[in-house]
């Protein structure tokens, strides 16, 4: 379905605005096995005690409804669609890029990320966010039906990204009653690090990056990059350079090694280029390391 339009025509929904739709799904309606969007979607679906494991609850978890988001040109999974012998219901937001596009780079990639979450990352949601979500949805379909004007583009698409924004809170929700699941998950990304320098492959392996993380633990990219972020406040790729020069602070304090040497252990291309990152991250340079550990040495 390339169009919100062919999308309507579908389900059987008259389009109100080619470039966004409210719908809600039919109870008896067969949804295709094989479907794919040329455009955003959230899925929102009410509680039911049919939820499939593919949706990704925990015990830990609310079960009140789930949210599932949908990027373009991602073939959709269609266990989505069905919970056991149950059809498809609940509400479906299409929206065009158009309006505006959550997954573009920079820094609305970063703050909706979720968009590249997959299937079994979903949203579980409890009473209060899934009544939250449909009364936001259902202020969009009201804005639909006002037809058009020169504010039409604008209201919605500021409506669109206020949803999202409740979107966003709730998965931060979900990854604080997750905590203790995904601190295991920090902690052995922790030791995969250590082993990682300590074995010397930064000399000719490329630095650790959230994709050989999320095949690690099987999950997506962006799903661990957030979790890591959640609990430790530090992307991957910074939370990787801090545990990189916490490791080179171990070796200078040896007093064994110089700087270029422990620099090029560590991958860095140059001697420069590592203590520039040290200063940055420790707020002295390596020398100030080597001349303390000399120190302690003569003491």
């Amino acid at each position: 379905m390339e169009t919100v339009s062919q999308c309507n025509d579908f389900f059987s929904v008259r389009t109100l605005n080619p470039l966004a739709s409210v719908i809600r799904l039919p109870a008896v309606k067969d949804i295709p096995g094989q479907l794919q969007f040329g455009f955003n979607a959230l899925l929102v679906r009410g509680r039911t005690d049919f939820q499939p494991t593919c949706l990704g609850r925990k015990e830990c978890d609310f079960s009140d409804g789930a949210l599932v988001a949908l990027q373009p040109n991602v073939q959709v999974d269609p266990c989505i669609w069905e919970y056991g012998k149950e059809k498809a219901d609940g509400l479906l937001l299409c929206f065009h890029n158009r309006l505006f596009n959550p997954c573009l780079k920079g820094k609305m990639s970063t703050r909706y990320s979720f968009f590249r979450y997959g299937i079994d990352e979903s949203l579980q949601l409890s009473l209060r966010e899934r009544i939250t979500l449909e009364k936001e949805i259902d202020d969009i379909e009201n804005e639909l039906c006002w037809g058009f004007d020169e504010f039409s583009c604008t209201i919605l698409a500021e409506r669109i990204r206020l949803l999202l924004d409740y979107v966003s809170r709730f998965h931060k929700r979900q990854f604080i009653l997750r905590h203790d699941r995904n601190q295991k998950l920090v902690n052995r990304a922790d030791q995969w690090i250590e082993d990682f320098f300590r074995s010397g492959k930064a000399r000719y392996v490329p630095l650790p990056t959230a994709r050989d993380f999320a095949g690690m633990f099987g999950c997506t990219s962006d799903y661990f990059n957030d979790l890591l972020k959640h609990e430790t406040g530090k992307c991957t790729e910074d939370y990787v350079n801090s545990k990189r020069i916490s490791f080179a602070v171990v070796q200078l304090r040896k007093g064994d090694r110089d700087i270029k040497d422990v620099a090029a252990d560590l991958g860095f291309p140059t001697d420069q280029v590592f203590c520039s990152l040290f200063r940055k991250l420790r707020g002295e340079s390596p020398e100030d390391i080597l001349s303390k550990s000399g120190a302690e040495f003569l003491n």
